[in-house]
C-alpha cells in the first residue's frame, strides 16, 4: 500500500541530496513515448489511480505500476525525482520509465535526466494550466516519486512597441513574456535569436483558445494571422544551460496579395505572356467540357515549366502569397524552347494552368500558349 510523508522528513532529505548529485551528473536524453502492453509497460495515463502532490513524496510498490495526476500553472517548470531505477532504464534505447501525459491525456515530451544510484529525473514546462499525468512504469524494487516546481510559472509581462528589437538577457531554461496588442486580422512577424536556443510561443488574448503558435532554435520565426483583437503575449523560454542574450522583435507583416487574375485561354487563340523576374508567374483559366481532351503548346526563349490545377481560394501559409492553384499535375522537360500538357476533362468545369520559369532566367521574356481541344 502507498505510503506517504513530507519531504522535510529525513527521507526525503536523502532524496534532496541524491537529486542534486543527479543534476550535477546529468546527461540531458528526451522523454520517449512507450508502446503500452510491454513488460516493461507504462499505465494509462487518461485515468488516473492516484495524486503527486507538491512537496510531497511517494512511496510505490514493487512490481506496481503508477499514474498520477498533478495539477499545474500555466509555464510551470516542474522537476520529478524516481529512484530505484535501474540504469539501462534511463538509456534513451530502453523504455521510458516516466512519461507526461497533457489534460487531454496525450504523452508529451519532456526531459529524463539519469543520475546517481538509480535516480532519474524528468523535467517537464506546462506550456498550460490544467491537469497533467505522469504514468510510472512498475519495477522490481520499492521506489519513491516526489514532485518539486523548480520556477513556478506566470512570469511578469513587459510591454513592446511594434517594430522595435528588444534586447534582454536570460537566465538558464527561464521564461520571459512581453505584451502587445493586436486587432483580429492583423498580420505580425515574430523573430527572436540567441546562441543556444529559444522557445518562442504566441498566446492569444484572455478567453481565446491559449497558446496559439511555437517555434523553436537558435532563431525562431512566427508569421501569423492574428485571430482576435485584444493584448497579445509572446513567451520567450531559454532551451539552453546557462545565461544567454536574445534579440526580440515583433512587427507589423503587410498582408499578402490576393493571387493573380486568372485569364482566360480559348482553343485557337494564341496567348502570349510575360514573366518579370524569377519568381512570377502567369496564370490561366481552361473552361473544359466533360469527355473533351486539351492540349496546351507552350514557346518561350527559356525553360519554363506548366502547372495544371485547380482554383485554390486560401490563403498561403506564414504570410506567404496565396497561388490561387491547388496544382494535380506538373510540366517539366526541362529544356529550352516550350513544352506541351495534355489531358482529359472528367466533367464540365474549369482548370487552371500556371507558367512558371525554372532555371537561369534573366526576366523580361515572353512566352506563347496554344490550346488545342478535340472531343466527342
Amino acid at each position: 500500500m502507498a505510503q506517504r510523508y513530507r519531504i522535510g522528513a529525513r527521507r526525503p532529505a536523502m532524496l534532496a541530496g541524491l537529486a542534486l548529485l543527479a543534476a550535477a551528473m546529468a546527461v540531458p536524453a528526451l522523454a520517449r513515448v512507450s508502446p503500452r502492453g510491454s513488460d516493461y509497460a507504462l499505465p494509462d495515463c487518461v485515468r488516473p489511480d492516484g495524486a503527486l502532490a507538491q512537496g510531497e513524496t511517494l512511496r510505490l510498490a514493487a512490481d506496481a505500476p503508477a499514474s498520477l495526476a498533478m495539477e499545474l500553472d500555466e509555464i510551470e517548470r516542474i522537476e520529478i525525482d524516481l529512484d530505484g531505477t535501474p540504469v539501462a532504464a534511463a538509456d534513451p534505447a530502453a523504455p521510458p520509465v516516466l512519461e507526461i501525459c497533457d489534460p487531454a491525456g496525450v504523452p508529451i515530451a519532456g526531459e529524463l535526466v539519469p543520475g546517481a544510484r538509480g535516480m532519474v529525473t524528468l523535467r517537464f514546462i506546462a506550456p498550460a494550466a490544467g491537469r497533467y499525468v505522469v504514468a510510472v512504469a512498475p519495477a522490481s524494487v520499492p521506489r519513491t516519486i516526489a514532485l518539486r516546481t523548480v520556477r513556478a510559472a506566470a512570469p511578469e509581462v513587459a510591454p513592446l512597441v511594434l517594430g522595435r528589437t528588444v534586447f534582454a538577457r536570460l537566465a538558464p531554461r527561464t521564461v520571459r513574456a512581453w505584451s502587445f496588442e493586436g486587432k483580429a486580422g492583423q498580420w505580425v512577424h515574430i523573430a527572436a535569436a540567441s546562441e543556444s536556443g529559444l522557445a518562442l510561443r504566441l498566446v492569444g488574448p484572455a478567453g481565446t483558445s491559449g497558446i496559439d503558435e511555437t517555434a523553436e532554435g537558435r532563431t525562431p520565426l512566427l508569421q501569423r494571422r492574428l485571430s482576435a483583437s485584444g493584448t497579445w503575449r509572446v513567451d520567450v523560454q531559454s532551451l539552453g544551460d546557462a545565461a544567454d542574450d536574445i534579440t526580440l522583435e515583433v512587427r507589423d507583416l503587410p498582408a499578402a496579395p490576393p493571387p493573380p487574375a486568372a485569364t482566360a485561354l480559348r482553343p485557337g487563340v494564341a496567348a502570349r505572356g510575360t514573366l518579370g523576374t524569377a519568381t512570377d508567374t502567369a496564370l490561366y483559366d481552361i473552361a473544359v467540357r466533360a469527355g473533351h481532351s486539351y492540349e496546351v503548346a507552350a514557346s518561350a526563349p527559356f525553360d519554363l515549366a506548366l502547372d495544371l490545377g485547380l482554383p485554390d481560394p486560401l490563403e498561403g501559409d506564414d504570410g506567404a502569397p496565396a497561388s490561387g492553384i491547388s496544382v494535380r499535375r506538373s510540366i517539366d522537360a526541362a529544356r529550352s524552347g516550350g513544352e506541351t500538357a495534355g489531358f482529359t476533362a472528367a466533367s464540365d468545369g474549369h482548370v487552371l494552368l500556371r507558367v512558371r520559369a525554372v532555371g537561369p532566367f534573366e526576366g523580361g521574356a515572353a512566352f506563347t500558349l496554344t490550346l488545342t481541344e478535340s472531343g466527342r
